[in-house]
């Protein structure tokens, strides 16, 4: 029975043999069995390594051939498909410097071809917005950004397309609202800026306007609340005066739901409350003192009646 060196001699003679009938794939196929089981193989190594050299040489003599063929797609620009093919090939001599330098041609061709086309797409598309925009039917300008959105995403070219436009809309529809940002309808102009965060919630001109406007609206609210409890307070203590004690505490009671801690009113709350009670009673005791003056003077009339209740 043959020993292991021996059958491995055997699988390199055949492997030399199909090296020289050119069957260079099933001749590394046997080295490999071979250093699969003895990697220090001497003669394995070097007959694997010649196997490597000839699958190489056959390889580039194959892609120069083929780099040949593919002239055609050349001429016709074809660049996406000539970096499909011219990729596929390098993967079997990664190292050749012509199919390294065609393929890093055909990928630069390919980049300004596509460049040149995205370019006049992009042209093209921002000439339609300008047009609605022209037109200021801003509705359908929207609505088409919108069902390009998926493209902007992708493309930073359309994203800033989008923005530009969406922001020179927002500036024409506050122009068209002049008169409004003009007065002092702060609550208006508020709920106006909201509503054209609709268009870009992310536009910069409106989260300025929005901070400037509802401080404004804040301020004006706080100027009408410091009016209003100054009238108010006025109104209280003249109510007061002429002794209409009732009202002067509700009007009182007004003030505080606004401002609690206002002193002032609270006092006059107070002191009108007190006066009100002390009039109440001094109207119940004068209708006792009336009611029994009233039995009194009844009695002395009749003498000796019987009161029927």
């Amino acid at each position: 029975m043959p020993d292991i060196q021996e059958i491995f001699n055997q699988y390199l003679d055949r492997a030399e043999a199909l090296l020289a009938e050119g069957k260079l794939k099933d001749a590394y196929t046997l080295c490999m069995k071979v250093l699969e089981n003895d990697p220090e193989n001497d003669r394995g190594l070097a007959l694997r390594k010649k196997t490597q050299d000839m699958i190489e040489n056959f390889n580039i003599h194959t892609i120069d051939d083929r780099i040949e063929a593919l002239k055609p797609l050349w001429e016709q620009g074809a660049y996406d498909e000539l970096v499909k093919q011219l990729t596929e090939l390098y993967r079997y001599a990664p190292h050749y410097e012509k199919i390294e330098k065609a393929l890093a041609d055909a990928q630069a061709m390919y980049r300004g071809a596509y460049n040149s086309q995205k370019s006049k797409r992009t042209g093209a598309y921002e000439t339609e917005l300008e047009q609605l925009f022209a037109e200021k039917k801003y509705t359908e300008l929207i609505e088409k950004m919108q069902k390009n959105a998926g493209e902007a995403a992708r493309d930073a070219d359309i994203r800033k397309l989008h923005t530009r436009f969406r922001a020179r809309i927002i500036q024409s529809k506050i122009q068209e609202k002049k008169s409004l940002f003009e007065s002092e309808k702060y609550e208006d102009i508020v709920n106006f800026l909201h509503q054209l965060l609709d268009i870009d919630k992310d536009s910069e001109l409106l989260a300025d306007l929005l901070r400037t406007y509802r401080q404004k609206l804040l301020d004006a609210q706080i100027d009408e609340k410091r009016e209003f409890i100054l009238r108010a307070t006025e109104n209280a203590k003249m109510l007061y005066q002429i002794g209409k004690y009732e009202k002067a505490m509700q009007v009182a009671e007004e003030v505080l739901h606004i401002n609690s801690k206002d002193s002032t009113i609270k006092s006059l709350y107070e002191k009108s409350k007190s006066a009100f009670e002390k009039l109440v009673r001094d109207e119940t005791e004068d209708q006792i003192k009336q009611s029994a003056e009233t039995l009194k003077q009844d009695a002395a009339a009749q003498p000796g009646s019987v009161i029927n209740l």
